[in-house]
């Protein structure tokens, strides 16, 4: 089969390697070269590196709409699938039926929960148990069309997006390939049922923590937001108010309520944090400006602060 792949995210390395070896990938649209890192140096993303090392064509253009040259160029190509994965951008209708046999998406959600551009983080925020991958036929509205092929997988109480993220790529090829056999023996889908639930972008102020929340709720935020924009909190104290990013942490009691969350609890060993509900145990930590550290090597560096500090 001849795929035109659409992707900007290193999420869908493991479907385009194995589309490589088992179809035709024709063509890579991704985004375009942005500047990255401390010098803002201009760096292709990690699917334009993918393709030019084995030879791809790669578009990268800035808009979609009414960009006829793309449009034309696409339509030459005569492929059988296009292949969608995190690129980044609606793709208008007139696009989504250039394909001979359909254009598919793989999407890190058990569809139709968490539709939209955040599925893995709001899963871990919200703490649930399972979640999976889902390859739906597209249509005109945002992750709507009709369920191809799925699988579930179960999280861990320790995931967090960096684990939770692999574990979904590596399952997505297995999904896809299954998706793109069924189209070709003339499946169609079935429609999506259930409850539909979005997950929207992220924003900075959703890694902000509430302390009048519950130490799991707490520590669900911390899990689902470690990539970006990571959890933080102000630290006040007698010395005034600075940023602590909270980068690991563990649920210590789940059920004590307390009058005084963002307080810290004395103890010589371990960094433990009052919350609305229980108590939460950070593991490691970041103060603005410095390096992440483990809690062990911030309480003994901090252990006066500590004693009158709040977080807040």
């Amino acid at each position: 089969m001849k795929i035109v792949y659409w992707g900007s995210s290193p999420f869908g390395i493991p479907c385009l390697e194995r589309l490589r070896r088992q179809h035709s990938v024709i063509a890579v649209i991704t985004s375009p070269d942005k500047p990255r890192g401390r010098h803002l140096k201009i760096i292709p993303g990690p699917v334009k590196t993918w393709a030019q090392k084995y030879g791809i064509r790669v578009f990268q253009p800035e808009k979609l709409s009414k960009n006829y040259e793309l449009f034309d160029k696409l339509q030459s190509l005569k492929p059988d699938f296009f292949v969608v994965i995190s690129y980044g951008k609606i793709i208008p209708e007139d696009y989504l039926k250039i394909p001979a046999l359909a254009p598919l998406n793989v999407h890190p959600s058990l569809l139709p929960e968490y539709r939209g551009c955040a599925p893995m983080e709001w899963t871990l925020i919200n703490g649930e148990k399972q979640t999976g991958v889902s390859v739906i036929s597209m249509i005109n509205e945002v992750d709507a069309g009709k369920i191809i092929s799925s699988q579930k997988i179960n999280i861990d109480s320790e995931d967090d997006i960096f684990t939770l993220r692999e574990k979904l790529s590596n399952i997505a090829s297995d999904v896809l390939m299954d998706a793109i056999e069924k189209v070709v023996s003339g499946c169609v889908g079935e429609e999506q049922v259930g409850k539909v639930s979005y997950a929207p972008k992220l924003k900075k102020s959703d890694g902000h923590i509430n302390w009048q929340d519950s130490a799991e709720s707490i520590h669900n935020r911390i899990r689902g937001v470690a990539d970006w924009p990571g959890a933080y909190s102000f630290l006040v104290s007698g010395k005034g108010k600075r940023i602590l990013k909270i980068r690991k942490s563990r649920v210590e009691d789940a059920s004590t309520f307390s009058q005084t969350p963002g307080r810290f609890l004395e103890n010589k060993k371990r960094l433990l944090v009052l919350c609305g509900q229980g108590i939460l145990e950070l593991l490691r930590v970041q103060e603005q400006g410095k390096k992440e550290i483990s809690a062990i090597e911030y309480l003994n560096g901090h252990r006066k602060i500590l004693k009158e500090s709040i977080l807040q």
